[in-house]
């Protein structure tokens, strides 16, 4: 058996000590991924998103939906302004999301606009997640649903749109923009955050 001195049995302390944190440590993110987001609110809207020009957030974000039971439907790209796309998704209900590279490819194009409109007045939201999301205010522009506006963060990891229904002075209602932000890429982030958005906090 060998024989320890004084200084040495510290230090093989201090070092067991040491590994034993390190290890605790490391064990602490996999804690913190397993608490579900909030999603009571979400899970009261009907999720769709466009498949195209993806990228890994909004593919693994879309993913996560599912695994806390919030299916998305996917809509086809050529078929957006169909009167049953329009009808289907111009409700109060609908959470719209695709990526950023998907609208900044379609920022000039006519008809995202006419559905961007569509949605919007009807209540709607919509989110681009991932890559260019700035480019969904250069959409909202283009479809004249806001005016000329620079997004203060044009690369934010996720951006989103919707008006908000508010009641004026002598009864009468009126919309207001309501716009979103996220900078994580942790797609259970993002689902808490549009929860969150949703709750108005």
């Amino acid at each position: 058996m060998p024989v320890y001195t004084t200084r040495r049995l510290i230090l093989l302390i201090i070092a067991s000590v040491l590994i034993g944190l390190v290890a605790v440590a490391a064990s602490l993110p996999a804690v913190n991924y397993l608490r579900p987001p909030n999603t009571s609110v979400l899970k009261t809207q009907v999720v769709y998103y466009f498949a195209e020009d993806g990228n890994p957030l909004f593919d693994q974000t879309v993913t996560r939906l599912g695994t806390w039971g919030i299916p998305a439907i996917r809509l086809d790209s050529s078929q957006l302004t169909t009167n049953q796309t329009l009808k289907m998704t111009s409700r109060p209900d609908s959470f719209i999301v695709f990526s950023g590279d998907w609208i900044a490819a379609r920022v000039n194009d006519n008809p995202t606009q006419t559905f961007l409109t569509h949605v919007l007045n009807k209540g709607g939201k919509v989110v681009a997640i991932g890559d260019q999301t700035g480019a969904l205010f250069d959409a909202l522009t283009n479809a004249h649903v806001i005016n000329n506006v620079t997004p203060p963060e044009p690369y934010a990891s996720a951006t989103g749109f919707r008006l908000k229904t508010g009641t004026g002075a002598y009864g009468g209602t009126y919309l207001y923009p309501s716009n979103l932000y996220q900078n994580t890429t942790s797609p259970d982030a993002l689902i808490q955050g549009w929860n969150d958005w949703l709750t108005g906090i």
